[in-house]
Formats: structure tokens, C-alpha cells, sequence
């Protein structure tokens, strides 16, 4: 779960920002940081380099034609320069003369100036790093190698590249600490907007987004976002308060409808107007009955039946639903089989719950082919939770049409002449959802499927 929070905080584009500045801050340093090398090493270099020249040139003015002369004139300037290095080579590298022994490849190789040190093979004294130089050539082949104690470049390069470690770390460190704090603030005030959202995409409508009233830019997002949810909440409840006043008020028309067409068919004995008035009482029932099931479904949307809920073992709710529907189906020729693992309980509306369960099965048997199989299986199918699963052989749903027959009144093309007001699903989806549970429908191969999943009771 850490390791989750670390990683969702990483992909945050605060910690992304952080971590550019940080970037941008460190080429910065290394900038400021060459400029300064360069310009404290060329200072030093040229002291070093002025110095070397100037020892050349008294050896050399020294010179005469012979090797003595060469010899004689190095040790006087080994004498009146303690602190330089001198070395005179023959042609093949082989030391002659003076107070550095260079090994031959590297004084046959050695060409212009260069800084040397302990890794290059040279034998140096304790107190000196490194040493910087250059070669000059001299008639009969031979060449004299001049050098200046270097141990102040060498010293500066380490104080640099230390200072330069220490700073980059300083700032690479700063830079991720303050993304990460950035990051952090940025992701818990989003996630205090997800939860906002979530909660009223789950029906709570009445939710809104903390605000603190700083005036900054998520407060000012988290206003906007209220404002638009508080007339979200407003239409929505003018839209169900509106369907919720059309099936109350009609219902009582239609119950009295219902009264005069029973006193009116008493009151015949035409066969043909008898039936008339029993076919109208049909169509006024299926009326009553659409209008109780948006009523019902508006209550359970509403949350007013949390109130009844209460710990059920389902197991045994299945179990009898089973059995009733093991007897519908022999009776009609239809396949019913159960598969319900024992103990599963939950917290919820037993009622509800049932009519769920009865809306799932008797939609199955409706629209199953001719000798329709139907099977029901509930099952723990992971810690704390289980799945119920109602399954049929019929036409079944194609997969664009899932989620839309989960709303009201929607009823496929195939169906519009079947029995059913289209509020069967949305019922279910209404129940499953008051319950905090999810909705699934799949391709039964061939029929449908719909699985459900709740929280079992700890």
C-alpha cells in the first residue's frame, strides 16, 4: 500500500515540476561551477606554465655544444630552483641528467605541456600531488623535460569537484524533499476532490469538496466544482421529484380506474364487454405496477431504506428462492439449477435484496428460449467478499448494450413486444447499488450472465 501511495506520488505533475526545477537548478550549479574551475585553473596553470618557461630559458641560454655544458647548466638550475622538476633524455627516452626519472615510453611520448602525476608512473616526493610541464627538444636528438610542483592545481580540482558533489547533492536533495512536499499537498487535495466525486457518483449528492479559504488555485477549483454539483444536486432532485409526483399522482386515479372497471364488469354479462374491462384492468395493473417500481426504485436511490438494514444469511435466502423456483420451473418445462456455498452473510434489506434476486431469476426464465436453462450460484470469491452470478441460454445482451439497460424504461428492440416495463435492471442496479455492491454483465456464450459482488459480514 506504501509502495502504491510512493509511486502514485511519483506520477504526480508537482513532483514531476520539482523534479525539472531541481534539474534546471543542478545545470545551473554546473555552469557556474565550470566557470569557476576554469577560470581558477587557467590562474593557476599560467603561474605554473610562466614559471617552466622561465627555467627553459636559463638552461637554455646556459647551453654549450657539449653534454657536459647541458649537464653542468640543469644542476645550477636544480640548485637555484629546488622546488622544480628537471629531467634531460636521450633519443630513446633514457634518463641522463636531473632530479625526475620519467619512464622512456612516457618521455619519447611526451609532447607540449602536460599535468602529470603518481598514476602516470612517476616517483614523486610525499609533499608533491602532481607536477606540469613540458618538453624542448635540443640539438643531437636529446630532450629536457621542465616541470612545477602541480599539487595546487591538483588540490584545486579536488576542492572543486568535492565542493561541486557536495552542492549537487545539497540541491538534488532539497529538490526531490520539496517535490515530494509539493507532490504530497497537490495529492491529498485531489484525492479530497476523487472521494468528493466518487461519493456522489454513488448517490450521495449532498457531498461537497473541503475548501479552507485560502484563495489559492485548488480552492478555487474546489468552488467551481461545488458550485457545479450543487446544481447537479438541484436538477436531479427537480428530475426525480418530478417523476416521483407523476407516479404518486397517478396512481390514485388509476386505483380508482381499476374500482369502476371491476364494479362495471360485475355489472355486465356481455362476454365480449367482459373481457374488454378484463383486458383494460390488465393494462391498469401493469400501470400501478410500473409506477410502484419507479417509486420504489426513487426510494432506494434516495438511501431511505438503509435504515432496515440488518445482518441476513443470504446462503439461506438463496436457498429458499431455489426452492420456489425449482417447483416454477418443473411446472413449465424449464432447467433450473442452484449452486449456493453455505454461510455467506452480509448486512442489507432482506426484502430488497429477495426482489433482486427474484427480478434477476424471472428475467432469466423471460427471456430464455423454449426449454430455458437458468442457473444461480453464489460463492466467496476473495477475503471479505462474494459473488452471486444468475445466468441464462437465451439471445442475450450485446456488450454496447450493457450498461444502458441498467437505466430506466430501456428495453432492446427484440424485447419491445415481450412482457416487462424496463425497470426490472434498473431496480437491481438501484439495489446493488444501495448496497454498496457491483453489477456485471457478460456474455453467457450463449445467454447472459449477471454477476454480482457484496461485502460479506466480518
Amino acid at each position: 500500500m506504501v509502495r502504491a501511495f510512493v509511486s502514485r506520488l511519483f506520477r504526480t505533475s508537482s513532483f514531476r515540476l520539482a523534479v525539472q526545477s531541481a534539474s534546471l537548478s543542478i545545470l545551473g550549479a554546473v555552469l557556474v561551477f565550470g566557470i569557476v574551475y576554469q577560470a581558477a585553473q587557467s590562474t593557476v596553470r599560467d603561474a605554473l606554465e610562466t614559471a617552466v618557461v622561465g627555467e627553459q630559458t636559463d638552461i637554455v641560454s646556459d647551453l654549450s655544444d657539449d653534454h657536459k655544458g647541458i649537464i653542468a647548466s640543469l644542476r645550477d638550475e636544480m640548485i637555484a630552483a629546488p622546488g622544480a622538476f628537471f629531467t634531460l633524455s636521450g633519443p630513446q627516452g633514457q634518463f641522463l641528467a636531473g632530479n625526475l626519472r620519467l619512464p622512456p615510453a612516457l618521455a619519447r611520448g611526451w609532447t607540449g605541456w602536460r599535468t602529470l602525476d603518481r598514476g602516470d608512473g612517476l616517483t614523486l616526493p610525499a609533499r608533491v600531488m602532481a607536477i606540469h610541464g613540458r618538453t624542448l627538444r635540443l640539438a643531437g636528438g636529446n630532450t629536457l623535460f621542465v616541470a612545477a610542483n602541480a599539487s595546487d592545481l591538483y588540490a584545486l580540482n579536488q576542492l572543486i569537484a568535492h565542493a561541486f558533489l557536495v552542492v549537487f547533492g545539497i540541491i538534488l536533495t532539497l529538490g526531490l524533499a520539496g517535490g515530494l512536499l509539493v507532490a504530497r499537498g497537490t495529492f491529498r487535495r485531489m484525492e479530497a476532490i476523487t472521494a468528493t466525486s466518487r461519493e456522489i457518483m454513488q448517490g450521495d449528492l449532498s457531498r461537497r469538496i473541503p475548501v479552507s479559504g485560502r484563495g489559492s488555485e485548488f480552492e478555487q477549483l474546489a468552488n467551481s466544482l461545488n458550485a457545479m454539483f450543487d446544481r447537479i444536486q438541484i436538477l436531479m432532485e427537480n428530475v426525480r421529484q418530478v417523476s416521483n409526483d407523476i407516479a404518486h399522482d397517478l396512481r390514485q386515479p388509476l386505483a380508482r380506474l381499476r374500482d369502476h372497471l371491476e364494479l362495471a364488469g360485475q355489472a355486465t354479462r356481455e362476454p365480449a364487454t367482459q373481457a374488454a374491462i378484463e383486458d383494460a384492468i390488465a393494462q391498469v395493473d401493469t400501470a400501478l405496477g410500473i409506477f410502484a417500481a419507479m417509486l420504489r426504485i426513487a426510494e432506494i436511490e434516495a438511501g431511505a431504506r438503509r435504515r432496515d438494514f440488518a445482518p441476513l444469511d443470504l446462503s439461506a435466502l438463496l436457498g429458499e428462492l431455489a426452492e420456489t423456483f425449482e417447483a416454477v420451473a418443473e411446472t413449465e418445462g424449464l432447467h433450473f439449477a442452484a449452486a449456493i456455498e453455505p454461510g455467506l452473510r452480509m448486512v442489507g434489506d432482506r426484502e430488497l435484496l429477495a426482489q433482486m434476486l427474484v427480478n434477476l431469476i424471472e428475467n432469466a426464465f423471460r427471456h430464455g428460449s423454449a426449454g430455458a436453462w437458468v442457473e444461480i450460484a453464489a460463492a466467496t470469491t476473495r477475503p471479505g467478499a462474494f459473488s452471486i452470478t444468475v445466468a441464462d441460454r437465451g439471445p442475450g445482451i450485446p456488450a454496447a448494450e450493457h450498461a444502458r439497460v441498467l437505466r430506466r424504461f430501456v428495453k432492446l428492440d427484440k424485447s419491445r413486444h415481450s412482457a416487462g416495463s424496463g425497470l426490472g435492471l434498473a431496480l437491481v442496479a438501484a439495489v446493488v447499488e444501495l448496497h454498496q455492491g457491483r453489477i456485471r454483465l457478460a456474455d453467457h456464450r450463449p445467454g447472459l450472465k449477471v454477476g454480482l459482488e457484496f461485502a460479506a459480514m466480518a
